[in-house]
């Protein structure tokens, strides 16, 4: 009997910025959730499934074998997306990890500088450590989404290499360029903004109870209140 895969929001968003008819290799895959979610709903072709370590990728061919889909994945045991040129990958995935480590994976493999590739990137922590490494090193954000998944919110970046590197300001690594959207109906911007608010907030707090130098997070947070007239916290200013 064929398994079937329904993802949560966070991964919902990252399979709408894969391109339709790509081959996907999913980076980090886990438990293969992702590409089989995708197979099975025709968007992509074939899909490469790599991991650093067995047992997911193991779990991941089983989730595979599963849904009936085996013949249409390639499993690649390998660091990163090192080992994954020339199996003729067209979009490439890296979800569910800190932004510092997806900034990591795009500098080990030189093959990614590309201007073919599509890439989906879903850093769970340190957005703006990704968002310098991509500016920094030729690569264009071409669309941000947010999303509510069980009570958190989540971004995605969908970028692509140009060769051209971008000047950027601490306020847009930090909080992205799409902020313009901040007045529209896209709630799941909103709440993600505020919740970056709050993360500033306790970061201040905290570094200002341990005599720690704040400057840089208080001005991100006065920017981001002054520029969309949002209510500020006084204690952190």
């Amino acid at each position: 009997m064929k398994k079937s895969i329904s993802l949560g929001e966070r991964l919902k968003l990252a399979a709408g910025f894969v391109r339709e008819g790509a081959v996907l290799a999913d980076v980090g895959t886990d438990h293969g959730y992702l590409p089989i979610y995708l197979l099975s709903s025709g968007k992509i072709k074939t899909a490469v499934c790599s991991d650093i370590n067995s047992g997911p990728l193991g779990k991941a061919e089983e989730n595979v074998r599963h849904s009936g889909l085996l013949g249409k994945v390639i499993f690649k045991l390998c660091s990163g997306a090192q080992g994954l040129s020339g199996l003729g990958v067209t979009d490439y995935t890296v979800c569910g990890m800190g932004g510092e480590l997806i900034a990591e994976i795009l500098e080990a493999s030189p093959h990614l500088k590309d201007e073919s590739l599509n890439f989906v990137l879903q850093p769970m922590t340190k957005p703006e450590a990704l968002r310098s490494y991509l500016w920094s090193n030729g690569f264009e954000i071409i669309r941000e989404g947010y999303c509510l998944d069980e009570g958190k919110y989540y971004l995605c970046i969908n970028a692509r290499y140009t060769g051209r590197v971008k000047k950027y300001t601490p306020f847009e690594a930090y909080f992205g360029e799409k902020l313009h959207l901040i007045g529209s109906a896209d709630e799941a911007l909103v709440g993600y903004v505020k919740a970056k608010m709050s993360a500033l907030r306790s970061v201040i707090r905290g570094k200002t109870l341990g005599g720690v130098e704040c400057d840089a997070e208080r001005t991100l947070y006065k920017e981001l209140c002054q520029k969309f007239d949002l209510p500020s916290d006084g204690e952190v200013l």
